[in-house]
């Protein structure tokens, strides 16, 4: 399904602020706990660097409940708070090992040059958004993730997507909080609505299939009226 830019950029505010709320709390624990470690970090150069593991951890934490959340909406109509919490709650240890190696490849990438830090950081962001709404292992949820952001009607708009972001957290005092709010509203519902589904596949194919069976029962009533 090719991603329709309007949609990703809209349709996240029309679900968070309006339809479903509940999609927002995850996005404003991350920020208070970013805020929280972020003044922990002043304490010295150990607590820094603590502080940034910790913030890294609690972001791809807080970021893949925010993906479960939106799944349960576009599923349901509805997301379910506590059904939702015991998921990322079971799911904890194995998504902080996702974020401590997610972040780890970024880092050496940046460390080699800029760009396979930025390449690297683009193929790995929806590795936690696989993950959590396909069920899969750490090294298929990475895998996935690749597949889906190269896909080729896909990269192109996920690059534009990103760059907003990225230019929007550019802005004094505020771009970080900014570009946290459009990292945890647009980037899980663009995975979760432009993803291949297989479930919706099969049913699609089982209502196209009916149809056909009806119109054929149709024609041959038809047929042997005449």
């Amino acid at each position: 399904m090719k991603i329709q830019l309007y949609n990703v950029f809209v349709e996240p505010f029309k679900i968070a602020f309006s339809k479903e709320p509940l999609i927002l709390i995850p996005l404003f624990i991350n920020i208070v706990i970013t805020i929280l470690f972020d003044i922990l970090a002043r304490l010295g150069p150990i607590a820094s660097f603590l502080s940034v593991i910790l913030i890294g951890i609690f972001n791809t934490f807080f970021f893949a409940w925010t993906t479960i959340l939106y799944d349960e909406f576009k599923r349901f109509k509805k997301s379910d708070f506590k059904e939702s919490f015991a998921k990322i709650k079971r799911l904890f240890l194995d998504i902080t090992i996702l974020s401590i190696f997610v972040g780890f490849l970024i880092s050496i990438g940046f460390l080699a040059f800029v760009i396979p830090g930025v390449i690297l950081a683009l193929f790995l962001i929806f590795s936690p958004c696989v993950f959590v709404v396909e069920d899969v292992s750490l090294s298929d949820s990475i895998r996935k993730s690749f597949s889906f952001v190269f896909k080729a009607d896909h990269f192109f708009q996920i690059l534009i997507v990103l760059i907003a972001i990225f230019l929007l957290g550019l802005i004094p005092y505020v771009g970080v909080y900014i570009s946290t709010l459009l990292e945890f509203l647009w980037l899980p519902y663009l995975y979760v609505y432009y993803r291949e589904d297989k479930e919706e596949k099969i049913i699609q194919q089982i209502s196209q299939d009916g149809q056909k069976l009806d119109k054929k029962d149709v024609n041959s009533d038809q047929t042997y009226q005449d």
